[in-house]
């Protein structure tokens, strides 16, 4: 997705050298053709920067060294492949390859990061070993890679003498395996690329010999295959775009979107990766099937002169139905075939659109008479939460990507329409009420005033970028101490903090820089964690709380009750705290509920922990508290979350 505006500004030069060759700017059109083979060979380069840029990103690595680390590995791999004399040896490097190398850099990397952390980099031999079999690693990867690509080079010359598109069979076989090859997510014409330069050439001169009036015109031609088989891309996928603009699925919305501008110039990869046709055996059927049809017509309706054959070259980038009128010398009867093969592909990829719909979504009535998609989890029906969009299916990997288009629009929004403020909601004593503590709470405040809560969180998860929010938060109320709290002494700040920035590798380094200043006298950190959340690596957050434990901050449960672990929590983690989430608290209406409530406060003081509840709101709520052994609570009852200068005032009545 990242390289798709360098795609688009190619492909717009293609069209450009095509339209020049047209009015006869010979030279001009030259000029755009080596343009755009130079900007061909870079894109390899550029995708295994992107790649690793977006990586180092995510996970919380180095960016130069991510980026340095995978240029090295591909040029060590490809330059394996040529004369040690040749400097420029990263020309003809591949799309595939550059994309594994920096994958399998970047996991490396990652892997070994960890390991570099863990031993603080000391010059020890167990961090020599650990250097020493990174190196190798790489090492290893790159020779690997070598023999991969030249194997992979041999078997490709063999598979190429065999499908060469010289008669009909070959021809056919040649598409079939260029179409197939996107089932893994690689481009067949870069495998094949001996096979499009050949018969590249070959069209060029016969086009040539057919105007000088020597030859009579191939049918088989570059022209053929990307005027009559890629409609909007490989497997022709502009009728799997049309499917999904008539389709009523609202899910959609996003990915025509993004692909529409796209598809105009026969560039897929977004609807490729989105529907998706990679690893999918479903709709990898007609993305083959499709542009195999529409070869099988396309060369009979040659053959018997339905259609003119193609009479020039035009970039693939030329949108469909131009590129018909351009190839044939605007012959009508090519427009209207070629919108014929589109509708064929319509009719070939909606059968298939619809089964995983239907195996995704559910289609229901509403009662405006209007009908909506609900998605389908496994093979449950699950009514959409209000204000709260779920991934609508495991196996629909289309969600995944409007979520994420979902969550950075959001993103851009918020941060458009207002600014981030913490406010702070106080907690007490149960018996005398007296304020000991606050937890941090983050908050949206529009450009008009309105605060907004932090609903807004999970776009930030659904795109990795927790822990920028979190040590946001975290530097701001450590700041706020320092400032606004420290003439109230013997208190706790309590801050929330996500699994996904307890796993970040600069996590600590944070921390222990912000500790530097030491809190004023009195005051403690404490840092939340959340158990409604699934933890991933748990062994790690034994390891990083461990460490939190021995910079003086206390360890707090949060929501306890209402996620996924939760008496897994107690014995794994050392905890000072446990919040008991509110739902306990509504329980209390039900029969035996006090008596649930009383066990779970043993429970957990069983394990050493002081005990506080959350969301009291009534005074019936609070005196079964109460009588259930509760030190703590927070909540309405007491006092709502406030800005920081209200809690200053009421700090000063509560002192």
């Amino acid at each position: 997705m990242a390289i798709m505006p360098f795609s688009v500004l190619r492909g717009l030069v293609i069209v450009a050298s095509t339209l020049c060759l047209n009015f006869h700017w010979v030279k001009t059109s030259v000029w755009l053709e080596n343009l755009q083979q130079s900007m061909l060979v870079f894109l390899p380069i550029l995708l295994n920067i992107i790649f690793s840029l977006q990586w180092a990103v995510r996970y919380r690595l180095s960016i130069m060294l991510s980026i340095s680390l995978s240029l090295t590995v591909l040029l060590g791999i490809t330059g394996l492949e040529h004369n040690n004399n040749e400097a420029n040896f990263f020309i003809g490097v591949s799309l595939p390859v550059a994309l594994l190398a920096a994958i399998f850099t970047n996991l490396i990397l990652e892997k070994n990061i960890k390991l570099f952390r863990t031993n603080r980099i000391k010059f020890n031999w167990i961090s020599i070993k650990t250097l020493l079999i990174f190196i190798s690693k790489l090492l290893a990867l790159v020779l690997v890679g070598h023999l991969i690509l030249h194997a992979s080079d041999w078997l490709t010359q063999d598979i190429s003498k065999v499908i060469y598109p010289d008669n009909f069979t070959h021809g056919l076989f040649y598409e079939l395996v260029r179409e197939g090859a996107w089932f893994f997510g690689v481009h067949g014409i870069y495998i094949f690329q001996d096979i499009g330069l050949r018969l590249s050439n070959e069209t060029i001169s016969n086009i040539a010999a057919w105007k000088a009036g020597k030859e009579s015109l191939n049918i088989l031609s570059v022209p053929f295959y990307e005027t009559w088989c890629a409609s909007g891309g490989s497997g022709g996928t502009l009728s799997l775009l049309i499917c999904l603009l008539i389709s009523r699925n609202p899910s959609n919305r996003h990915l025509i979107n993004v692909s529409l501008p796209l598809a105009i110039f026969n560039i897929n990869e977004p609807l490729i990766f989105g529907v998706p046709v990679v690893l999918n055996p479903v709709m990898f059927i007609p993305f083959v099937m499709t542009p195999a049809v529409d070869y099988i017509i396309a060369y009979y309706a040659t053959f018997w002169h339905i259609v003119p054959p193609l009479q020039q070259m035009v970039g693939w980038a030329t949108p469909a139905i131009i590129n018909a009128w351009l190839g044939t010398n605007g012959a009508i009867s090519a427009v209207l075939f070629q919108m014929f093969l589109i509708c064929t592909g319509i009719g070939i990829y909606w059968p298939f659109l619809r089964y995983m719909e239907k195996r995704d979504y559910k289609e229901i009535t509403l009662p405006s008479g209007n009908t909506s998609f609900v998605p389908l989890k496994g093979n449950q029906f699950q009514l959409p939460v209000p204000g709260y969009r779920e991934a609508e299916s495991p196996h629909h990997y289309l969600s995944e990507v409007n979520e994420y288009i979902d969550a950075r629009r959001n993103i851009n929004d918020l941060q458009n329409s207002g600014n981030f403020v913490l406010w702070y909601q106080p907690q007490i004593t149960v018996d005398s009420q007296k304020i000991v503590a606050m937890e941090v709470l983050l908050r949206h405040q529009s450009d008009d005033g309105k605060i907004t809560p932090p609903y807004f969180l999970k776009y930030y998860e659904r795109i990795g970028m927790m822990p920028e929010v979190d040590f946001w938060v975290l530097e701001n109320a450590v700041e706020a101490i320092h400032h606004e709290l420290s003439r109230f002494p013997g208190m706790t700040l309590s801050v929330n903090i996500s699994p996904q920035t307890l796993l970040d590798p600069s996590f600590l380094s944070l921390v222990s820089k912000l500790l530097r200043n030491p809190l004023p006298s009195g005051w403690k950190l404490e840092m939340e964690i959340t158990e409604s959340q699934r933890v991933k690596e748990p062994e790690q957050i034994i390891e990083v709380l461990a460490e939190l434990r021995r910079l003086g901050i206390k360890i707090a449960l949060d929501d306890f009750g209402s996620g996924y672990s939760t008496l897994s929590y107690l014995t794994q983690y050392q905890l000072d705290k446990i919040k008991l989430d509110r739902t306990l608290v509504l329980g209390l209406a039900r029969e035996g509920g006090e008596a649930f409530l009383h066990h779970v406060v043993q429970l957990c003081k069983s394990s050493g922990s002081q005990v506080l509840i959350e969301g009291v709101e009534t005074d019936e709520e609070h005196q079964i508290v109460k009588n259930c052994g509760i030190h703590l609570a927070q909540g309405f009852l007491f006092h709502r979350p406030q800005p920081i200068n209200k809690l200053c005032n009421l700090l000063v009545v509560n002192t």
